[in-house]
């Protein structure tokens, strides 16, 4: 198991789309860029009170800590990602500025409690009937004036609804069990029905094609040691 935990301890157990300045990029430089990206975007600097909802393994929040000198907080749901992030941290030695709680979003009390909010890969789970209260919560925790970061898949339907060719059941079973991908005119009118202003959308559809390719050229690398664990 100790090869295998090293194959994706290389890019901080991130995986979510990664992000590409030349498309050349090992996978390690383009997650590394990636977390880069979302702290730039957000405009962190030293002290911001930063929360990432849906953290991971916590490689957001250690890299907005360590390198923007945040106070960040990340939330999950999975006691193995509540565990090793916050083992990670200690060993980092990041825990006076950096956490990881096992906890759900609606659950995180106070009223502007966050100067910047980031979330990334998660609202796939949230649901098209729960968009907007997954939005109200996140303009609750907000500062005014603060800037949240929405990464998450769209769908290319204006309905929301499934795509065909398959692509859909696939997505439900090996992808996003129970997940539901709303549109991106869907999104946004629910943003702002919370009371937040869309300032900036970007597409990364491109890149998050060459990361499905750098995993697939991994795994294909690795498929004996992958099969030890189905």
């Amino acid at each position: 198991s100790n090869d295998f935990y090293a194959l994706w301890l290389d890019t901080r157990m991130v995986y979510s789309c990664a992000y590409f300045k030349t498309g050349e990029e090992s996978i390690e430089l383009a997650q590394e860029q990636k977390l880069d990206h979302i702290c730039r975007k957000l405009r962190l600097k030293p002290g911001d009170r930063f929360l990432d909802i849906g953290c991971g393994w916590g490689a957001l929040v250690m890299h907005a800590a360590e390198r923007y000198g945040a106070k960040a907080l990340g939330i999950t749901l999975s006691h193995n990602q509540h565990a090793l992030a916050n083992e990670r941290i200690r060993a980092a030695g990041l825990q006076d500025r950096c956490e990881v709680r096992l906890q759900d979003y609606r659950d995180v009390p106070g009223e502007g409690t966050f100067d910047k909010i980031a979330s990334v890969g998660m609202f796939e789970h949230v649901g098209l009937k729960n968009l907007q209260l997954y939005f109200s919560a996140i303009r609750r925790l907000l500062v005014d004036g603060g800037i949240v970061l929405n990464h998450g898949i769209t769908s290319v339907d204006p309905d929301s609804r499934s795509v065909g060719l398959g692509a859909s059941e696939f997505v439900e079973r090996y992808v996003f069990p129970h997940g539901e991908l709303p549109h991106l005119s869907l999104v946004i009118r629910e943003i702002g029905a919370a009371g937040l202003e869309v300032m900036d959308v970007e597409t990364l559809r491109l890149h998050s094609a060459r990361t499905l390719h750098r995993w697939s050229e991994r795994l294909e690398a690795n498929l004996d040691k992958a099969r030890a664990f189905a």
